[in-house]
């Protein structure tokens, strides 16, 4: 055997060892995760749970950091106080808690003026209308519905899912708002932590080209908020006032919604369409929402093709072709995500790319030169 084992190569016998060693060894791993897939599906469970309101809590912290820094230096403009972070911090969710409660108030104002002046029989008699004449259409969303087996009688499951849905949501708002007051809280400590813990597991070089990527990600994402904020609010003013010109019901709280919505891009007209309707219908003022719907069709062109490349561009340092494209391309991977994401992650590439650009532009002068020397 001994004699058998000399004849063989060596070398390429370590190799055949070491690859069977490996198929083993990944077999071996596959079976135990194969015989424990419930534990680690539990755990995947638990992970995700965690995950979920961290991330919300991160989003929440950079948004606000900027609200928060600013009042806390205000507070400290004479004499530092050991809990003006905290202040700050509180008086920040106090600002949002109160502007959500004024949209809110206005809502239900606009609501208890429509619910006054209710003209039930003219809605009854005009969806009576449309479903005699477009009787095809219902039948259509019928079989759509039971295609997908929701019973159009009993809507019980939607229902569920519908409460669940939002169960999940508003929780995962409430951890995520109580993750985001941590982390605004302790932002140096924890920056300080793992900014240590970073250097020492990947050096110092690793930690220098870590920092400059951070800062050209805060620089494009810090940008496009602002130049998405700044759209919403230019868009919320010109249909606050073009909707009340052309004598639109609540005008104002229509073109507060179309602001709102318009944050998130491509989903201002849909907000602001459908606030009209919930404005309008209950008084059947049908002419004022075709004018309504004409009037946002328009600010939302001019918008669209105009305004936002043109901000956005400015605030991330992007041509407008390029935002457009983004959106285009965001939209179509990831949906309203998607297009949230996709303007300043563009910038971002493009950003690294003009580094990239710049370091091969030096080496070549270098080469040049030491040509030249030669």
């Amino acid at each position: 055997m001994k004699k058998y084992f000399s004849k063989l190569d060596q070398k390429y016998l370590k190799i055949c060892i070491y690859a069977g060693l490996t198929v083993l060894i990944t077999a071996g791993l596959g079976a135990v995760l194969l015989s424990t897939g419930v534990f680690w599906s539990k755990l995947w469970k638990i992970f995700t749970a965690v995950l979920k309101p961290m991330i919300i809590g991160g989003i929440l912290s950079y948004l606000f950091l900027p609200i928060v820094t600013r009042i806390e230096k205000y507070i400290n403009r004479k004499k530092e106080h050991k809990s003006a972070r905290l202040v700050s911090v509180i008086f920040t969710y106090a600002i949002v808690i109160l502007s959500i409660a004024l949209v809110i108030f206005l809502i239900i104002v606009a609501v208890y003026k429509n619910v006054e002046t209710l003209n039930v029989e003219t809605i009854q008699n005009t969806f009576a209308t449309i479903k005699n004449d477009y009787s095809e259409i219902w039948d259509f969303i019928e079989s759509k519905l039971e295609s997908y087996n929701i019973d159009t009688v009993n809507m019980t499951p939607v229902i569920t899912a519908a409460t669940e849905a939002v169960k999940n949501f508003f929780s995962g708002m409430l951890f995520g708002i109580i993750f985001s007051i941590y982390f605004m809280l302790d932002k140096s400590r924890i920056g300080v932590y793992w900014k240590r813990a970073f250097h020492l597991i990947f050096g110092q070089k690793s930690e220098d080209k870590l920092l400059v990527f951070m800062k050209d990600a805060d620089n494009a994402f810090s940008g496009y908020i602002r130049g998405q904020f700044l759209d919403a609010f230019l868009v919320g003013v010109l249909s606050s006032i073009a909707l009340s010109l052309v004598g639109v019901p609540s005008g104002v709280l229509v073109g507060i919604f179309v602001g709102i919505g318009n944050m998130v891009p491509y989903l201002g007209p849909i907000v602001g369409y459908a606030t009209l309707v919930i404005v309008c219908l209950p008084t059947a003022a049908f002419t004022k929402m075709l004018i309504g719907f004409v009037v946002l069709a328009f600010i939302m062109f001019v918008d669209g093709n105009i305004i936002n490349p043109k901000l956005l561009s400015e605030n991330v340092d992007v041509h407008p072709l390029l935002v457009v494209a983004a959106l285009i391309g965001g939209g179509a991977i990831g949906g309203v995500v998607g297009m949230l994401v996709a303007v300043p992650t563009a910038a971002l590439l493009k950003l690294q790319f003009d580094r990239y650009l710049e370091k091969l532009e030096t080496r070549r002068a270098e080469e040049d030169e030491e040509i030249d020397e030669v």
